[in-house]
């Protein structure tokens, strides 16, 4: 648990003392939880509504079940050096990622699979296959945006590897 204490933003006043939160990080591969990229999305999605583009990316590796943690934890090493400071990284599981990328429409996403590609194509095992839903208007709630990008990683992989829009 990390503790958190001081001024309230903006308020003056000191924050609850010895206020705690569960922790935004997964030790075992060392990238941002589920917790911390669901978080984000929650205020992208807002932001979203007013405005700001963004995309939910989904990439399968092929690595499977049982894959070693040290495998996991390399390749998402990899994907976290060519993504953006803005954008989050998160190992859903099975070697699959899920990637939040901010200020990006969805021709800013395929340039950033296109990176993602580059920086783990030589270290998988099998054929990369991405999933791309970007924020529409129509898109009602935070987890419809995943599952759509889901739904377009499923497509992806079906087809042997590749780019998939939702």
């Amino acid at each position: 648990m990390t503790e958190l204490s001081g001024p309230v933003a903006g308020g003056g006043e000191p924050a609850m003392e010895a206020r705690t939160h569960p922790a935004l990080m997964d030790p075992e591969v060392g990238l941002p939880n589920r917790l911390h990229f669901d978080l984000v999305h929650g205020y992208l999605f807002y932001a979203g509504e007013r405005g700001l583009p963004f995309t939910v990316m989904m990439v399968s590796t092929g690595l499977g079940e049982g894959a070693p943690v040290e495998e996991v934890r390399r390749i998402g090493q990899h994907v976290q050096e060519v993504a953006r400071t803005a954008d989050v990284v998160t190992h859903l599981d099975n070697g699959r990622y899920l990637l939040l990328l901010s200020g990006t429409n969805s021709s800013g996403a395929r340039v950033a699979a296109d990176r993602v590609e580059g920086a783990i194509g030589d270290v998988v095992p099998g054929p990369i296959s991405f999933g791309l839903a970007t924020y529409d208007r129509a898109v009602k709630d935070p987890q419809t945006l995943v599952d759509s990008a889901g739904g377009a990683l499923d497509a992806a992989e079906a087809a042997g590897g590749g780019v998939q829009f939702a």
